[in-house]
């Protein structure tokens, strides 16, 4: 088995918390956990990970990537789905060499019907003047927060809009009190989301399956992979 997801009509804060804790992931609408995934053909195991903002610090790198996009406007704000986001998302798809969403609705949304939206959304802008060249979500718990993903107008990729919108989201998220910031997971082997090990690294752990805790990044070894899922997760009612 590859992975677990659940379609719940409804998701708490606090229960977005704990399963985020717990190696759970937003997926459209639904949320799953996984301890594998494929890429062509080949089997990888996957390694969550998260940010404890109250060991936080900016870093050089977030620095020179305020210098860098000093010239564009930030706004922060819930998300939503319209023609000028639309458009920069196709923009965005002709750029890259891997599968993203056929559209902003099915990545927010899924293709699975819910009778309103369970994740309480938010959306980091970046405007060049007036024009929208880069747009990033994440979803809020009560304490914790969760990176989806981010996009942005091709023409701007040596700015490196995509890593400068995740640390907005971690500042942002530190300024409200959270206590996590999860970024998803890295691959082993599979360098795509190796980008996400260079993020805030000193406040960066992993998750270990086997015993279900948190630990520095700086202790992860490749023996120490886990193996099957780990959890039961019947505790928490969705």
């Amino acid at each position: 088995m590859f992975e677990q997801v659940r379609y719940p009509q409804s998701i708490k804060p606090s229960q977005l918390d704990q399963l985020l804790a717990m190696g759970w992931f937003r997926m459209g609408q639904s949320i799953f956990t996984t301890n594998y995934i494929m890429f062509n053909r080949q089997i990888f195991r996957t390694i969550w990970l998260r940010h404890v903002l109250k060991n936080y610090t900016e870093s050089s790198t977030f620095q020179k990537l305020k210098k860098r996009n000093k010239a564009l406007r930030i706004v922060i704000c819930k998300a939503q789905i319209d023609e000028a986001h639309e458009t920069l998302f196709e923009l965005y798809k002709s750029s890259i060499e891997f599968e993203a969403a056929s559209s902003l609705e099915q990545l927010l949304n899924g293709y699975v019907f819910v009778p309103a939206q369970i994740y309480n959304t938010y959306e980091v802008n970046l405007y060049d003047g007036d024009q929208l060249i880069g747009c990033s979500y994440f979803d809020i718990g009560h304490k914790s927060a969760e990176g989806i993903s981010a996009y942005f107008d091709p023409a701007y990729k040596a700015q490196s809009p995509g890593r400068y919108m995740i640390y907005l989201q971690i500042e942002f998220c530190r300024a409200q009190g959270f206590d996590f910031y999860y970024p998803g997971y890295f691959v082993p082997g599979y360098p795509h989301l190796d980008y996400k090990l260079h993020i805030g690294t000193d406040c960066l752990e992993y998750l270990d399956v086997e015993d279900g805790c948190w630990y520095p990044i700086g202790e992860f070894k490749d023996e120490d992979l886990p193996g099957g899922f780990a959890y039961d997760d019947s505790s928490i009612e969705l």
